[in-house]
């Protein structure tokens, strides 16, 4: 696979750009994480400082390879023993549907099974968010359930990735295995 994104540790500095992006209700219409009043610089600095002091997460800046523009984010929050919570969402979108999610997703893959040694990364999913479940189809994700979330008002469907199903590549078939989806 050709890589049109790579990944890296988020930066303070990156706080001038995703400030924009919390500020942008179209990319939080699905989430139940939107601000709820505006967000300036600063405070995404010290937002960011705070999560990167966090020992049971590991968050990233996805950037494109070409330029090294930043345009979204991809991190593990929740990491325990051997299975950790995976968050992606691309701000800048001009770049949705470009498979930019789907490129930083095997690149974290490799960093959760290979580094932090992880048996299971898992997502869950606000089944309204059509894209969302594109991408989850794609990457081969296998759905385990689904659970209501009173604090978000919301039901999301829980879909895992096992180091079993990174040994055998399903991320890289495109979502064709349909053992994968059972």
């Amino acid at each position: 696979m050709s890589k049109s994104v790579y990944i890296r540790p988020l930066q303070l500095a990156d706080a001038q750009v995703s400030y924009q992006w919390r500020n942008n209700p179209k990319i939080w219409r699905f989430t139940g994480a939107r601000p709820d009043k505006y967000i300036t610089p600063e405070m995404e600095a010290s937002w960011i400082m705070e999560v990167m002091k966090r020992d049971n997460e590991r968050r990233f800046a996805i950037c494109l390879a070409a330029d090294n523009r930043y345009i979204g984010n991809i991190y593990f929050t929740d990491i325990l023993k051997d299975e950790a919570q995976m968050h992606i969402f691309i701000g800048d979108t001009e770049y949705w549907g470009k498979r930019r999610a789907y490129e930083s997703i095997c690149q974290i893959f490799d960093y959760g099974f290979k580094i932090l040694k992880l048996n299971i990364i898992y997502v869950q999913i606000n089944p309204r968010n059509a894209a969302a479940m594109m991408l989850s189809k794609l990457v081969a994700f296998k759905r385990i359930g689904s659970s209501y979330e009173a604090t978000k008002d919301i039901v999301l469907e829980k879909m895992i990735f096992t180091r079993s199903m990174y040994r055998q590549k399903h991320h890289l078939s495109g979502g064709k295995d349909k053992a994968a989806e059972k």
